[in-house]
């Protein structure tokens, strides 16, 4: 059963907002047996983060907790964090077709602005002076890209000067993006994203054929690059704070659960930014043999955020929590094609790092993204349990303790928001199980 719900909101550095939340978190473990926390990703206000939890515990409860023992008695911390949403119309604007120019300009615009917002608490407004004169620099180029070196050079500039470069990292080609000279990044953007999509009735690409097929985002040119570039900020300003809200606030409380809980098991579950969220939290916890488990939903993060060497040279960002030891238990991660927000969002690092494949996004994509094609060059990764199963006929998971499991969802996870149905809680449920 679930024995209290505590929702804990914080800001956009990671500090508790409401410290009386806290206060009752702590004081309502009694008689618990798991801690399970919750992380939402790109939702633009509390209704939307709110419907997300109340719908997932809901297909929680129907599924069926244990009676008695690990996973009986279960309290749910609801985190609360300025995200944004990335909406898939910006990715691909006038629906991946060449021609959608104007459709283009609206969604280059439409990006810049979202860039001038730094607000402190979700569903906030929060236009930050000092952002929005950056972005009316880069605005002001814009005339100009076509022509002017200098311009698309200050353009650069600007979006750079918008993000924090000390959390660029080679998983995401973050540090190319810092490192490249404005004008050849600005180039590296200029021409189409194909990107292998699902196709079959009611697929991506409107084909009853069934295949795939490629869509992504086909316009070329000045302004093309500029959304890009655009998005590319959007989703580095999400990244830069995720992790600073699971590394400083959400590890900051679960540090307290720990000193008055030393034992308490705490399954740290995030959907899209929030699976990045928790993975920051995971890395920034002390070791400990107290349980700790990871379940990512549709994560928005390298696949190779916990890699080994993915290129040969370089650990994911957060290869620690596995190396160690900092998440014991299992970390089941979701991930399927149908996941067109993060399939189309991070062929963009390719574009930077200059890969010339013809489809992007894949598992053969040393940029693609967690919930599109899960855990990828990690060692750790258990093939027992492949798939994320219906509930009909009902199955229980053999997940096991310091192992990765990468559920491939494409049966059972429709889209980007789809994590709160009662296939993704019955992975939960077994989860929460496992000592």
């Amino acid at each position: 059963m679930i024995t209290g719900q505590f929702e804990i909101e914080f800001t956009k550095d990671g500090l508790v907002h409401d410290e009386h939340q806290v206060t009752r978190l702590l004081d309502g473990l009694t008689d618990t047996t798991d801690l399970l926390v919750l992380a939402h990703g790109w939702n633009n206000d509390k209704a939307e983060a709110t419907a997300l939890y109340d719908t997932l515990i809901t297909s929680l409860e129907a599924v069926g907790l244990p009676e008695s023992g690990p996973g009986s008695r279960v309290a749910v911390m609801r985190v609360l964090w300025p995200s944004k949403k990335f909406a898939l119309e910006s990715l691909i604007p006038g629906g991946g077709a060449a021609s959608a120019t104007t459709a283009n300009d609206a969604a280059l615009l439409t990006a810049l602005q979202q860039l001038e917002q730094n607000p402190v608490l979700l569903g906030t407004d929060g236009t930050d002076p000092t952002r929005a004169n950056m972005v009316e620099r880069a605005i002001a180029q814009i005339e100009d890209l076509d022509t002017s070196a200098d311009a698309r050079r200050e353009y650069v500039l600007q979006i750079r000067n918008l993000l924090d470069p000390n959390e660029a990292h080679p998983d995401d080609a973050s540090t190319e993006f810092f490192d490249l000279d404005p004008d050849k990044l600005f180039q590296r953007f200029t021409g189409e994203v194909p990107v292998l999509l699902p196709t079959g009735p009611g697929g991506a690409a409107g084909n009853t054929s069934g295949g795939a097929a490629f869509l992504g985002d086909l316009l070329s040119g000045a302004k093309a690059a500029a959304r890009r570039i655009a998005n590319f900020a959007t989703y580095y300003t999400m990244k830069t704070r995720a992790g600073a809200v699971g590394r400083t606030g959400v590890a900051g409380v679960l540090g307290r659960v720990r000193e008055r809980h030393p034992q308490l098991p705490i399954h740290l579950t995030g959907h899209s930014f929030g699976g990045r969220l928790v993975t920051a939290t995971a890395a920034a916890l002390p070791p400990s043999d107290a349980p700790l488990s990871l379940a990512l939903l549709q994560a928005a993060f390298s696949h190779n955020g916990l890699a080994q060497r993915f290129d040969g040279q370089h650990d994911g960002a957060f290869r620690a929590v596995l190396a160690e030891h900092r998440v014991n238990g299992p970390v089941v991660v979701t991930h399927t094609r149908n996941d067109l927000a993060v399939g189309v969002a991070y062929p963009l690092a390719s574009r930077i790092a200059r890969d010339n494949a013809a489809a992007l996004g894949d598992h053969d994509d040393p940029y693609g993204g967690m919930g599109r094609n899960g855990a990828q060059h990690t060692p750790e990764i258990d093939p027992t349990e492949q798939l994320l199963r219906k509930v009909t006929p009902t199955h229980q998971y053999t997940f096991a303790a310091g192992k990765v499991f990468n559920l491939k969802a494409d049966a059972t996870i429709t889209d980007h928001g789809d994590v709160a149905n009662k296939a993704v809680a019955q992975a939960l449920r077994d989860v929460l199980r496992l000592r």
